[in-house]
Formats: C-alpha cells, structure tokens, sequence
C-alpha cells in the first residue's frame, strides 16, 4: 500500500466537479496528519493554482528542487477537498515545512477556530 504524508504534492485528477470547484488535473498538496492518511482510504487535499494571490486564505509557494514546481503557485486553502486516494496520479515533490505555519494561520481564518 502506498504510503502519503503530509505536505507531499501529489497530481490529483478533480474531475468531475460542480460551480466554482477547481477543476483538471492539478497538484495538490496533502494537508492531512500522517495519521489519518495511514489509516483511511481519503485524502484532504488542497489544489495549487498558479501565480502568487495577495488573498488571506491562500498560501504563496516558491519553486525549489524539494517541491519541484514549474512556477510561482499559490494553495487555495478555501478549496479543500476530500478525494478518496485512487484520483492521486504522480508525485511532484514535497512542500517544505517552513509553509506549515502559514497554511495553518490560512485555516484558521476559513474555519474561524
């Protein structure tokens, strides 16, 4: 069984979707804990979508050789999803931990916690 961990990004296919879901294939990374991913068949996730957004519930990433992305994206922390793992395609790389805080804060303000 194929092992996910938190921060890895991961191609996902989101389709079918409905409105103003994301839509395509597109990297996502896993926000889950380790934990949850080792023990069930979904994933949260959540989509990159490229160029950097000046939006409070978003992220902006960097490309590195760590996560290997193509270009400046950002992670649409409003768009998580639940996928169940057979949507996961090839692995992009792994986000670096230095975001973790950032992605926290982002939730945070969508689920006013």
């Amino acid at each position: 069984m194929k092992e996910f961990h938190q921060l890895d990004i991961y191609w996902v296919d989101l389709e079918p979707t409905k409105g103003a879901e994301t839509k395509k294939l597109r990297p996502c990374i896993i926000i889950q804990s380790d934990l949850v991913n080792t023990n069930s068949r979904t994933l949260i996730v959540a989509p990159l979508l490229p160029n950097h957004k000046a939006w409070p519930f978003v992220v902006n990433l960097t490309p590195s050789k760590r996560n290997n992305l193509d270009k400046d994206r950002h992670v649409n922390l409003k768009q998580l999803r639940a996928i169940d793992k057979s949507r996961i395609r090839k692995k992009q790389g792994k986000l670096e931990s230095q975001y973790l805080e950032s992605i926290k804060d982002a939730l945070f303000i969508i689920f006013d916690l």
